[in-house]
């Protein structure tokens, strides 16, 4: 709690001079057109009033059964944070907010498996990874900003959220990620330009805001691709994370071009069309394609490739598509994501989750190349769109498991299932959101694999149940 109060102290401090400026420059444009300065403050006093406050409540319960004879994992959390948004003065405005866990129960979270040695992987990032055995400590301060807005321009300076196809709020755990730095928005009608500069950010499943470059790796790093038992982590050198993001959006049409530029790394350019066609009984076509080209940058963020994040001269590219049928309250779409064997797919993720239209939710496909999958995802809303019930299934083929080079954490090819229930209040309880989430993941190899390739990763379940309040 004294590391706390510590922290409450600097941003209070911080605060109190953001607001002492932004009341002088209120003042004095004030002192322009009124005499009354007893009359002023009181008009700058309603003005703060009129700001909005969030409350946020938000419990999690997570359960991991793995193949028999491999540790179960389960636990349930609690947190709740507060936060103020302020009005907007001459387009300007500041925000800030903190957030709170509470770690009420735990089974084998922190405890090794005795079969392969290896720890847990899902219930540790609703808390702190960087201190598996910490209870108590798990607060953290989150979005501290300054904004500006008008008309068609936006920006904020500070901390706050970010949301992209790869670089994102990944928002499946406790707490999501965000970002610290620059971005801008420029909205003139159908089209929209994105840009973006950030120096820090702080990760689901960590209570500490780091540099870029000592972001990447604090959850497993994988197998290096150079044979060595070296790792990345606290070895790279990158200044930021550059973004630049296009979209062009019409009623049936959607185009995205979104580019990353982790300084020194590497750099990806992401691409989207989607759209609609209407059909016959009020029915809608949908269609889509993806792809994404990514370099390595200089030495990777190394020059002893054992310690780079991106081997030199390593590339990849890959492609995804989407159709299918969207009638009234359903939809169903058939997805599909091809990897090239030219080299693996990276995305640090501590950074996001990728938004591909074969992505389900307790897997990913960073870390690989050479990959094909195929999955059906299906939506179903009830009740005028309180409850929603989502569906997916999925084949994905991954390459050998010895192939170090393209399978960066050993992933056998799987099969996917997910179901998710949704169901959003109204009324009295208007704000509270309840989920059910269930995922299982089942091995598709023709001969026995090692146990170490399947703790965590197939011929497991995982359980969800989430509350979450906001006001």
């Amino acid at each position: 709690m004294e590391k706390f109060a510590l922290k409450l102290k600097r941003v209070g401090l911080t605060i109190v001079l953001v607001l002492g400026s932004f009341i002088s420059s209120f003042s004095q444009h004030q002192e322009e057109s009124f005499s009354d300065s007893t009359s002023n403050e009181k008009l700058f006093g309603e003005q703060l009033k009129s700001g909005d406050f969030e409350f946020h409540l938000r419990s999690f319960y997570m359960h991991t059964e793995n193949q028999k004879g491999l540790l179960d994992y389960s636990t349930w959390g609690t947190g709740a944070g507060l936060g103020y948004f302020s009005p907007r003065w001459k387009g300007f405005g500041i925000g800030f907010s903190g957030f709170f866990v509470f770690r009420h129960f735990e089974n084998n979270l922190t405890i090794p498996d005795p079969v392969t040695g290896l720890s847990n992987r899902y219930e540790l990032t609703l808390f702190d990874v960087h201190h598996p055995g910490n209870h108590h400590d798990m607060d953290r301060l989150e979005e501290f900003y300054i904004s500006y807005e008008k008309e068609k321009f936006s920006t904020w300076v500070g901390r706050h959220h970010f949301e992209s196809p790869l670089l994102n709020a990944s928002d499946n755990r406790m707490r999501p990620n965000l970002f610290s730095g620059l971005s801008m928005e420029y909205q003139p009608g159908k089209l929209k330009l994105t840009g973006a500069w950030f120096t820090h950010l702080i990760s689901r499943g960590s209570l500490e805001w780091l540099s870029v470059e000592e972001s990447i790796g604090f959850y497993p790093t994988g197998r290096n691709p150079t044979g060595s038992d070296k790792n990345y982590h606290h070895h790279l050198e990158s200044k930021g994370i550059g973004v630049l993001g296009i979209e062009f959006q019409t009623k049936d049409l959607q185009l995205k071009s979104w580019t990353y530029l982790s300084e020194g790394i590497f750099t990806t350019t992401f691409g989207e069309a989607s759209g609609n066609l209407a059909l016959a009984n009020g029915s809608r076509f949908i269609f889509g394609a993806q792809g994404f080209y990514q370099t390595a940058l200089g030495d990777g963020g190394n020059p002893e490739p054992s310690y780079a994040y991106t081997l030199p001269g390593e590339y990849t590219y890959g492609a995804g598509f989407r159709t299918g049928i969207h009638l009234r309250e359903s939809e169903l779409t058939l997805n599909y994501l091809g990897i090239s064997d030219n080299g693996r797919f990276l995305f640090p993720r501590e950074w996001g989750r990728e938004k591909f239209f074969v992505s389900m939710q307790r897997e990913r496909f960073e870390g690989m190349g050479g990959v094909n999958a195929l999955g059906m995802l299906y939506d179903q809303t009830f009740i005028q769109d309180k409850l929603k019930v989502s569906l997916g299934a999925s084949h994905v083929q991954t390459p050998d498991l010895e192939n170090i080079g393209l399978n960066k954490y050993g992933l056998p090819n799987y099969y996917h299932f997910t179901g998710l229930v949704d169901y959003r209040f109204t009324g009295f309880f208007k704000g509270l959101d309840l989920q059910l989430l269930v995922a299982h993941k089942k091995e598709d190899r023709d001969r026995k694999i090692p146990l170490e390739y399947v703790l965590n990763r197939v011929n497991m379940t995982n359980y969800n149940l989430i509350l979450d309040y906001r006001f």
